[in-house]
């Protein structure tokens, strides 16, 4: 009878260590993949998945990143399906549904609805967003911050060109609104950039104009090769109801 014990005993005991580990594993697999989340995520104006990191560019953006993204996200869900969560304590099976969660919307992201090669919008987010999170927190801003604005700022016109080069299925409708968004900003808006970050930062005059109005012109130019093309471009938009399905059972 103590034997019998004994081994229901340490198969208990091997079960929980078993199910340690694997929670160990969770809690590996959830730090690597926030901090990769972290360095390749789009910029967003949505306040619930937002990831600020100093020095973070626009991502899915360059080739170089989307290779990367495509690299890495079937290494961590293959990771993620080999935990068996089977027993866990019910806070630990929520996160391991979370972490699912998030790695079906960076699977959405890259091949479902892959706004960076359809929607304008995506750029106006990675170029005018990462400016305007920089700017939530009230100035006046040291050094390094002040540094932080300016490479947001500079990294408009070349983020603009890579949207001109990646918009190979762009739709016509979601083009057309990008098209009113970008409108918005100008060379008077970037005078007033430029003014309000004078009094703001501890950037110099010089180098504030130079990085504003490359900026604004490279917006004019984004929103005039948007005109431009427009009228050869499709008018469905919907990704269709497949994809949204997709989207229901996988994001909760």
């Amino acid at each position: 009878m103590k034997n019998f014990c004994a081994v229901i005993f340490l198969n208990s005991l091997a079960l929980s260590t078993s199910g340690q580990t694997q929670a160990d594993s969770l809690d590996k697999l959830a730090t690597d993949f926030w901090a990769w989340r972290a360095k390749y995520a789009p910029f967003t104006g949505d306040d619930v998945n937002r990831i600020e990191a100093a020095g973070r560019r626009s991502r899915l953006v360059a080739s170089s990143d989307r290779q990367s993204t495509k690299r890495s996200l079937p290494e961590f869900e293959a990771r993620w399906k080999k935990l068996d969560a089977t027993g866990w304590p019910i806070p630990k099976r929520v996160d391991y549904r979370l972490i699912g969660s998030a790695l079906s919307r960076g699977r959405w992201e890259l091949d479902v609805n892959p706004r960076w090669k359809r929607d304008p919008n995506f750029y106006i987010a990675q170029t005018l967003t990462p400016v305007v999170e920089a700017l939530t927190v009230p100035g006046p801003y040291n050094a390094a911050r002040s540094r932080e604005i300016l490479t947001r700022i500079e990294n408009i016109p070349s983020i603009l060109q890579q949207g001109v080069a990646n918009l190979e299925k762009a739709a016509g409708a979601i083009c057309h609104g990008g098209n009113s968004s970008v409108g918005k900003y100008s060379s008077a808006s970037a005078s007033k950039w430029r003014t309000a970050l004078l009094r703001s930062t501890t950037l110099n005059e010089q180098e504030l104009s130079d990085a504003t109005y490359r900026a604004a012109d490279a917006l004019e130019k984004f929103r005039q090769w948007l005109q431009e093309k427009l009228p050869s471009l499709p008018k469905e938009t919907a990704l269709g109801r497949d994809a949204y399905l997709l989207f229901s059972r996988t994001s909760h």
